[in-house]
C-alpha cells in the first residue's frame, strides 16, 4: 500500500471531520415557546377543526398552544409579550389574517415590533398579500396567497364551517448579539373588518455548544472509517517475532521408548 497516498486521505479526513463538528455547533440553536396567557381569548376549537394543541412543533419550531386559544387583533389593538431572550436568533410568529377581503390587497394593516435591552427596536410590517393572508382561504373574495418568503404555510386543515383553513408562521431572523425583551404585535389598519390572528409564539436562542467529538489523527486511532479500519487489518501488520524453541537432543539409543539392539 502506499502510505503517502493514505496519509493524503488521513488528513482530508481529519479536516472533513472537523468541518462537519463545526458547522454542527454553528448552526445549533433552541426554541423557547411564548405562552400568550390571558391576552388570548379565542378557542382555536372555535374556528379550526383539529386544530393544533399543546407543546406542538410547526414549521420545524415548537409552540406552546397549551392555552387553546388565539389573540385576535382589530382596528388599532395591539399585544405585547416581555421576556429577556440573550442572543435570539429569530421569532417565529403562527400569524393570519380574518376578514381578508380583496380590496385589502398589498395593504399594509400592521406592524411587529421587537425590543432589545439597549433600547433599540425593529419593524417588520404586516402586508395583506405579502407576508400575511386569510386564515380560511376556501372563503370567497379574500386575500388568500403570500409570496414574502418570510412567510411560509405550517399547518393545512378545515375551518368548522367546512372550508379549508390554515396556519401560517412568520419568520424575523436576527443577528443573535442583542438580547431581545419584548414582541408586539400592532394592528394599525384603521377601517373595515379586516382583523390580526396571533395563534403562537417562540424565540430561538442559542444552545450550548455540545463537546467536539474526537478525530483521528494518524492511522490507526479509533474511527470507523473504511480507510481506517482497513489500515488496521491484519494484512498489513508485521509478522510477529518468533523465537525459536529449544530442541531436546534426542538419545541416539533410543527410538519410541524402546532401545536399539
Amino acid at each position: 500500500m502506499n502510505a503517502a497516498i493514505f496519509t493524503k486521505s488521513a488528513k482530508g479526513l481529519i479536516l472533513a471531520s472537523g468541518l462537519i463538528a463545526a458547522s454542527s455547533i454553528m448552526g445549533y440553536a433552541q426554541d423557547a415557546p411564548v405562552a400568550l396567557g390571558a391576552q388570548a381569548t379565542v378557542p382555536l376549537s372555535g374556528v379550526y377543526v383539529g386544530a393544533p394543541s399543546g407543546i406542538t412543533s410547526l414549521g420545524g419550531h415548537s409552540f406552546d398552544l397549551s392555552s387553546g386559544n388565539l389573540v385576535s387583533l382589530s382596528n388599532g389593538q395591539s399585544v405585547s409579550f416581555s421576556g429577556s431572550w440573550a442572543n435570539a436568533t429569530g421569532a417565529y410568529l403562527l400569524l393570519n389574517s380574518a376578514n381578508t377581503y380583496l380590496w385589502y390587497d398589498q395593504t399594509v394593516v400592521g406592524n411587529v415590533t421587537l425590543t432589545f435591552s439597549d433600547g433599540t427596536t425593529t419593524s417588520t410590517d404586516l402586508m395583506v398579500g405579502g407576508n400575511l393572508r386569510e386564515w380560511r382561504t376556501g372563503a370567497g373574495f379574500t386575500v388568500n396567497l403570500i409570496t414574502d418568503p418570510a412567510a411560509a404555510q405550517v399547518w393545512s386543515g378545515t375551518a368548522t364551517d367546512g372550508s379549508a383553513a390554515v396556519i401560517d408562521m412568520l419568520t424575523i431572523s436576527l443577528d443573535g448579539t442583542k438580547t431581545l425583551t419584548s414582541v408586539t404585535v400592532n394592528d394599525t389598519n384603521g377601517w373595515g373588518a379586516l382583523a390580526i390572528s396571533l395563534a403562537g409564539l417562540t424565540i430561538s436562542t442559542p444552545d450550548p455548544a455540545p463537546a467536539p467529538q474526537p478525530t483521528c489523527s494518524r492511522p490507526g486511532n479509533s474511527c470507523n472509517t473504511p480507510a481506517v479500519v482497513n489500515s488496521q487489518s491484519q494484512k498489513w501488520q508485521q509478522p510477529a517475532a518468533t523465537t525459536p524453541s529449544a530442541t531436546t537432543p534426542s538419545d541416539k539409543h533410543t527410538n519410541n521408548g524402546h532401545h536399539s539392539k
